[in-house]
């Protein structure tokens, strides 16, 4: 821990996203993390790309966690857990949990994204921040315990609500649970390839998943979903995987954000307003925006990572430059995975090995 009434980081990271734990890694590297000081609200940092798994059963929580403050304390990182509430580009300065603050020369944001529901809604679990997901994971689990779980919708069309349905569909096998998937589009996971889609629908049916598409959710009352058409959807819980938002406080820092309220950074990851503000991950609002999904965050760590080290030295930046076709691994319930990329996409459970090397491997470095 570090007392922070008047300390002033060379180097502040505010979130433990997965951009930020490659600079920890590779500034601590290069001797400089005592320069860095590291403030998240949790010391465990969970890797999004294992989280279906540890849905369905396959991983438990130290599989897919990054500890922190084992990290920071191999790099020679200060580690702070705590919330950031506010920042003070002016004063460059940032307000943290019971009114303590931090002052720094570089800042760097990295704090993911907050679920986005319908207006008025409340009720339900939502996935992100996924970092809390595995405690509201355990309501689930109470629910379908005590028989009060029969149904369950899972709202979100794309890869992460696929997925998530998928994985609750294997967690809560041998039990008789109805999973839906349920969007306002036509398909699922419009914006892959047609193959893809056919074989998550396929492979939905034969897993016995309703899928209830171009149903626009507009409310969650008295134990129905409402699209906007009226039509109603009985359930006894709802996962929402919808899209995701900027947490709120950022509106009053006085940063440049986009309209939904993001960070807009420039090809470096540099504060469009701000020069000595960085932003990466769900936060970040890219010139060429891509999908909020952790393939991008884990790019865009080397880059911020040498920007900030660049900074530091008062040298030139470099561009990130985001993938324009990237692969997407989506797993399934029988140990078989699809790969997507390119327009083409193969099933298989050499796929489901080939993603499960890929996710060992991001989490091994950090150990």
């Amino acid at each position: 821990m570090v007392e922070t009434g008047d300390a002033v980081a060379p180097i502040l990271l505010l979130g433990g996203g997965h951009a930020h734990v490659e600079v920890v890694l590779r500034l601590g590297e290069l001797g400089l993390g005592a320069q860095i000081t590291l403030v998240s609200p949790s010391r465990h940092a969970p890797y999004s790309g294992m989280l279906p798994g540890h849905i369905s059963g396959e991983y438990g929580f130290d599989d897919f966690h990054i500890d922190l403050a084992v990290l920071c304390a191999r790099s020679g990182v200060t580690f702070v857990e705590t919330s950031a509430m506010s920042i003070n580009p002016d004063a460059r300065r940032v307000t943290l949990s019971a009114g303590r603050d931090l002052g720094y020369h570089l800042l760097s944001v990295d704090i993911g994204s907050t679920p986005s529901l319908p207006e008025g809604i409340a009720a339900g679990i939502a996935v992100k921040p996924i970092s809390s997901f595995t405690d509201r994971l355990q309501r689930l689990d109470t629910q379908a315990a005590e028989g009060r779980l029969s149904c369950l919708a899972v709202v979100g069309q794309g890869v992460a609500g696929v997925e998530v349905a998928f994985a609750l569909k294997r967690r809560f096998a041998g039990r008789d649970i109805a999973i839906a998937l349920v969007g306002r589009s036509a398909s699922v996971v419009p914006e892959r390839s047609r193959w893809a889609r056919y074989c998550i629908e396929r492979e939905m049916r034969k897993a016995g998943m309703a899928h209830h598409a171009a149903f626009d959710v507009v409310a969650y009352e008295h134990g129905a979903l409402v699209a906007r058409d009226g039509r109603r959807l009985t359930v006894d819980e709802v996962v929402w995987t919808t899209s995701s938002g900027a947490p709120a406080w950022l509106r009053e820092t006085g940063i440049s954000l986009d309209e939904s309220g993001f960070i807009r950074v420039d090809e470096t990851l540099r504060s469009l307003s701000h020069p000595e503000i960085f932003a990466a991950g769900d936060v970040a609002a890219l010139a060429d925006p891509r999908p909020k999904a952790g393939v991008f965050a884990v790019r865009q760590g080397p880059v911020l990572a040498e920007n900030l080290r660049r900074s530091l030295a008062g040298e030139s930046l470099q561009p990130y430059r985001p993938q324009r076709s990237w692969l997407v691994l989506i797993s399934l319930t029988d140990d078989r995975a699809i790969a997507d990329k390119w327009g083409l996409a193969v099933l298989g459970r050499w796929v489901a090995r080939w993603k499960h090397r890929i996710d060992t491997r991001f989490m091994q470095r950090y150990r």
